[in-house]
């Protein structure tokens, strides 16, 4: 994972005694001259933090009252997320010698006074949860803790809990160790909270805390992500769970048209925005527009006008969504420029922030074709998904930085040579390689990664998606099919012209003579190419009827075809 932010709980964490380790602070304020967000998170109320703490300048927020309350002085703003206790929940305390210290919203004791709580909880029906710390309790509005809080901090701040780092070391950090990225447990953390820790520290109090810090600035921020933050795609047909990465990883999604390729890479892409990471998904077809039913995904190019690349980043930041990038109205060109544009902002925003932390881009071999110094490859930075049915035309250093295969079917012979060799070179060393693309059909996909102990190859079926995917209207419009694969119109004097896309198959519609469209339409071409090449079923319905009429004797009409064509897709 690519580290942005690093939230410390206070107590036997980051302090001893009620004073922040020197070491420490050292630490939190040179990563966050580096561009890191640094949080403070504890149970205790504001106004004691800053009493130890003279100098808080090295966190970008406080996290206090175990979520409660959140302070960010960078904005001159302070969040309550609870309701204030009942003051006749505090009288009646101090009637019973229950000694407390009240905040906003808290309300601090000891774990020996729990019954006497609880028996007060449930006497006033209050909507409310008793929170240990060690020999600590604490009594919070339902739902509140630090996850909450820290959650918050990150909205306001433009971060994401995907580049977050945690450090804890009793019960009530466990709900903020399940939010981050990584969760580390301090050294002497009580042993349920370093059982549920990522890394465990060795190296005693704030002092060891600041030693990883300086640890993951010195590597950049990249760490290696944890086994639990992983996708599970699908059932290889051994019964295993086909898993991929999270993070730290550069996948490839390569097949035929209408292999299931994009629907696999919506898959992914689906996945991770149900676990809350940010996307980019560069769509110059139309097909990820379906990803836009879900929440926190933006999408632009439809109802909302493109707008510049650099404006399009900020949006990651300051709406927290992922964003489909839908650039079916553009031609191939204005595409191209479009997209290398954002991409170059996209490498600074996720540098800079973390965020987004996946960028899925359509059709790569349109953008990835040429290798050069602009070439973004977010090494570590984000994780780039590339899915193309032209792989072996995507630049090799490109190809090279991927770590993970994502293969559906293919049928063309470039790219089952491809594919070929790209087995041999990088699988199992007693792979059949022969028999695993045989495997591959409309209902099995394989995975190809490094694992730890090396190279692993799954065939697998894809686990269900919740959003269709939706075909789109400008496939194959100017998309170069192979010469054999183009339809090929016969004229009366013999000659052949050969239509590789949909503006080619329009244009000759319009100039070919009269008996060269009866001789198509009588023998079922037009409408067998459409399905079979195409694959637009609906279109071929339709100009099967034409056929049909041609058939039974009536006359060809220019027109109708013309028209159906232009019904479908989007010809300027």
């Amino acid at each position: 994972m690519f580290c942005r932010v690093f939230a410390c709980d206070f107590d036997g964490t980051g302090a001893t005694g009620g004073e922040l380790a020197p070491e420490l602070a050292a630490a939190l304020g040179a990563a966050r001259a580096q561009g890191y967000t640094t949080l403070l998170v504890t149970g205790r109320v504001h106004e004691e933090v800053e009493a130890l703490c003279t100098d808080l300048s090295m966190f970008d927020a406080v996290v206090a009252e175990n979520g409660a309350v959140v302070c960010l002085p960078g904005l001159q703003r302070t969040i309550q997320l609870g309701t204030p206790p009942p003051e006749h929940l505090l009288g009646e305390l101090r009637s019973r010698g229950v000694p407390f210290n009240a905040g906003a919203v808290v309300v601090g004791t000891w774990d020996r006074h729990a019954a006497v709580v609880l028996e007060l909880v449930r006497h006033h029906a209050l909507d409310a949860q008793l929170i240990f710390n060690r020999a600590a309790m604490m009594l919070l509005p339902s739902g509140i803790n630090k996850a909450v809080g820290v959650r918050r901090a990150l909205e306001e701040l433009g971060r994401s809990e995907h580049n977050l780092i945690a450090f804890g070391d009793a019960e009530n950090d466990l709900p903020m160790f399940a939010l981050a990225e990584i969760a580390v447990a301090a050294c002497g953390a009580v042993p349920a909270v370093a059982a549920q820790a990522d890394v465990q520290l060795s190296h005693p109090g704030g002092a060891g805390v600041a030693r990883y810090i300086r640890e993951v600035v010195e590597r950049g921020g990249i760490v290696p992500p944890p086994p639990r933050r992983s996708l599970i795609l699908g059932t290889a047909i051994d019964g295993t769970p086909a898993v991929l990465p999270t993070s730290g990883v550069s996948v490839m999604v390569t097949g035929d048209p209408r292999s299931g390729k994009s629907w696999l890479a919506g898959l992914v892409a689906e996945n991770l925005i149900e676990t809350g990471h940010r996307l980019c998904i560069i769509d110059p077809e139309g097909d990820y527009v379906s990803l836009a039913e879900r929440p926190a995904v933006t999408l632009l190019g439809h109802e909302l006008a493109l707008p510049e690349p650099a404006a399009a980043t900020h949006l990651f930041q300051k709406q927290g969504s992922s964003v489909v990038v839908n650039l079916a109205s553009l031609s191939v060109n204005d595409q191209v420029r479009y997209v290398h544009t954002l991409l170059r902002e996209l490498e600074g925003a996720c540098t800079a922030t973390g965020v987004p932390q996946w960028i899925l881009v359509d059709e790569a071999q349109y953008f990835f074709h040429e290798p050069g110094p602009s070439t973004p490859i977010f090494r570590g930075t984000a994780n780039l998904l590339l899915a193309t049915y032209r792989p072996s035309l995507v630049a090799p250093e490109v190809v090279e930085s991927v770590t993970a295969h994502l293969v559906t079917h293919t049928g063309v012979d470039e790219e089952r040579y491809f594919i070929t060799s790209l087995l041999r070179a990088r699988g199992p060393k007693d792979l059949d390689v022969t028999n695993a693309l045989a495997q591959l059909d409309v209902h099995h996909a394989g995975l190809l990664i490094e694992d730890p102990v090396g190279p692993r190859w799954q065939v697998f079926v894809p686990g269900a998606r919740v959003t269709a995917h939706a075909h789109h209207a400008r496939k194959y419009v100017d998309t170069q099919l192979p010469v054999t694969a183009g339809f090929r119109f016969l004229h009366t004097d013999g000659t052949v012209v050969i239509a590789r896309n949909v503006i080619e198959f329009h244009r000759a519609v319009r100039q070919v003579p009269m008996e060269s469209l009866r001789h198509h339409l009588r023998n079922g071409d037009f409408s067998r190419w459409v399905a079979d090449v195409l694959g637009d079923l609906e279109l071929a319905r339709g100009l099967r009827k034409l056929e049909r009429a041609v058939v039974d004797g009536g006359p060809p009409d220019r027109g109708e075809i013309l028209a159906h064509v232009e019904d479908h897709y989007l010809i300027q």
